[in-house]
């Protein structure tokens, strides 16, 4: 009787988290925006990448717009909607030696990997202007 009771409280607290945690589509209900969680890292918060990467400043990559991120920069595309591992962005951010140039920020304090993660996700999720 204990463990039909265990399971029912179990399966009860499935039923009231599972629409917190997922939206209707079965994605997760937390997909990443740009506007509200990747203009932010990228902006004048810890990294403050804006400071650097501007339209005016080589390699020409200005990250104080999403369409100047998505034009891309000298080096070409570096936000590959769908695909972060082969998005030059997400190299910059997560590998110690990027197939181009050095890690990002130059420098400075490295990205968190849930930072990275985010960031990760976002693109994978389409890269979105949301």
């Amino acid at each position: 009787m204990k463990k039909l009771m265990v399971i029912t409280l179990m399966l009860i607290i499935a039923a009231v988290l599972t629409p917190v945690l997922m939206n209707c589509d079965g994605n997760e209900a937390s997909q990443p925006s740009y506007a509200s969680d990747i203009d932010p890292l990228l902006g004048n918060g810890r990294y403050n990448c804006k400071f650097c990467h501007t339209s005016a400043t080589a390699p020409h990559l200005d990250l104080t717009t999403y369409s100047g991120l998505m034009r891309g920069s000298d080096n070409g595309v570096v936000v590959m909607a769908g695909d972060a591992d082969n998005s030059l962005l997400y190299q910059k951010i997560s590998q110690d030696t990027p197939p181009t140039g050095e890690r990002m920020p130059q420098g400075g304090t490295r990205m968190t990997s849930t930072e990275i993660s985010l960031i990760e996700d976002w693109i994978n999720q389409g890269a979105k202007d949301n």
